[in-house]
């Protein structure tokens, strides 16, 4: 642990970039020499920063989206270098809660053990509107972390009454995007 005071980022909207920006700060933060976590919810594992994190030797853990068909969709990512991603991808089932339950409880382990100077939990707000974590439990990892654990909250919900506890709330807005116009989303870019 090298802060003596870990802050805590809240990165929110409808923008594209929050957890660009999320990568950015784990990879600057391990570039240091901080030990960083990144945590992703209701997210498949296919994103392609997941590969720079692990040469990193920033801790992943990912795969807290069940897709049935994730293996066709890494199959045609590894071939054609995008997916289209089917309507299992973006419903909720209870895989899905269970995985992102087990990867909370890793969350709240590791900000306050006092291990990791960096925590990031990505999509952790989605994972929040979907009723699958509490705000209360989200509040409460917050307030408990280990003094020195610095932490980055991301996701599309604006959920204010968890601004107070932050000392960034920074709102990615989008202006405009391809997928307006029907641009798919492109691996390697986007995901």
């Amino acid at each position: 642990m090298q802060r003596k005071k870990g802050l805590v980022h809240i990165l929110v909207g409808d923008g594209n970039g929050k957890t660009t920006s999320a990568v950015g700060i784990a990879a600057r933060a391990a570039g240091r020499g901080l030990k960083v976590a990144f945590i992703q919810f209701l997210k498949s594992g296919l994103s392609s920063e997941l590969a720079s994190l692990r040469k990193l030797k920033i801790k992943v853990i990912s795969k807290t989206k069940f897709c049935p068909n994730y293996q066709k969709h890494k199959l045609q990512l590894s071939k054609k270098g995008f997916t289209v991603f089917c309507r299992d991808c973006f419903l909720i089932n209870e895989q899905d809660k269970k995985l992102c339950r087990e990867a909370f409880k890793k969350a709240v382990k590791f900000c306050q053990a006092g291990k990791y100077d960096l925590v990031v939990l990505d999509e952790i707000l989605w994972a929040i509107k979907k009723g699958i974590i509490s705000e209360e439990e989200l509040a409460s990892l917050v307030k408990s972390k280990h003094k020195g654990c610095e932490i980055i909250l991301t996701g599309r919900p604006k959920l204010k009454s968890l601004f107070s506890l932050a000392d960034y709330v920074s709102e990615v807005k989008k202006i405009k995007h391809p997928f307006d116009s029907g641009v798919l989303s492109r691996a390697g870019i986007d995901y």
